[in-house]
């Protein structure tokens, strides 16, 4: 399931990122420069969820070693 999600995923990026060349070609700035801020928005996202991941891991890791602690004492 990833790996189709994966190529969905690159097969839109290539496509958004020739549609923004293209929207440049025929000189469209204001459709090129919504993709991009689009774009800004999907990598910002994307992030952020990451950050929410790594966040939700650590925080469950340090308390699974405390109770740990406690427990062991």
């Amino acid at each position: 399931m990833k790996k189709i999600l994966s190529r969905i995923a690159v097969a839109l990026l290539i496509l958004t990122l020739v549609a923004i060349v293209t929207c440049f070609y025929i000189g469209e700035f204001t459709y090129a420069y919504l993709l991009i801020l689009v774009l800004f928005f999907v990598f910002a996202g994307m992030g952020q969820l990451y950050k929410l991941k790594n966040d939700e891991y650590m925080y469950k890791k340090l308390n699974k070693s405390d109770q740990y602690e406690e427990y062991t004492r």
